[in-house]
């Protein structure tokens, strides 16, 4: 999935669309949801040195998913991230470049999922949501709301951790350049947003524990 040429055009598009038609000055502020928990590395620039690995359909690390599973063991794994690991996962993703191109990981400076890419896009800043954070097992410690600091180390290796919040929380707000890209107002508070599904969930009314 190309995420600048597909996702980030897409979105500005989508706004210069919609835009076309709604005065964008009544734009309160923006949250971003998409497709994950995929895995995108990008360089200073937030250009992608290669295509988004997506979320489950993508099965590639296969033998990154066993690899991991040994390294830090199932049952603490399953204690800690709530679920064992999977396709779903995004650590053996980040495993399996390492493993299998270790010149482009060398070269990425930062990773996100996608909505946290549109958001650095949008803002410059490096955020992901807690609930897609959740998906990135086994770097994520769900009963602490957390970054992993060992296994987060020993995974994504010289990649900074990216700061972390809640969907509705403002991350940052939408910078010059990217503002005129998309015809959002410049300084409109960018909320950290979340991955689809969760998204989807809550516009369904899912909001409280038993919620179906």
């Amino acid at each position: 999935f190309d995420a600048e040429g597909t996702g980030w055009a897409d979105v500005a598009s989508l706004c210069r669309e919609l835009f076309s038609r709604h005065d964008a000055g009544s734009v309160a502020g923006v949250g971003v949801s998409a497709m994950g928990p995929s895995l995108v590395v990008t360089d200073e620039d937030l250009v992608p040195p290669r295509p988004a690995i997506l979320y489950g359909i993508d099965s590639r690390a296969g033998a990154e998913i066993q690899e991991l599973t040994e390294e830090f063991g199932a049952d603490t794994i399953f204690a800690e991230s709530g679920k064992v690991l999977s396709s779903q996962a995004v650590g053996p993703k980040i495993r399996w470049l390492r493993n299998h191109e270790p010149e482009v990981f060398s070269r990425a400076r930062h990773w996100h999922s996608l909505n946290s890419y549109i958001l650095a896009r949008l803002s410059g800043e490096f955020v992901l949501d807690h609930h897609t954070a959740s998906q990135c097992d086994p770097l994520y410690d769900l009963r602490r709301s957390q970054w992993h600091p060992d296994r987060y180390d020993a995974v994504a290796g010289h990649l900074p951790r990216p700061a972390l919040a809640w969907p509705a929380e403002v991350a940052g707000r939408a910078h010059q350049a990217p503002a005129e890209a998309t015809g959002l107002p410049a300084g409109v508070p960018v909320c950290a947003g979340t991955v689809d599904a969760w998204a989807e969930a809550f516009s369904a009314g899912v909001r409280h524990p038993g919620d179906l």
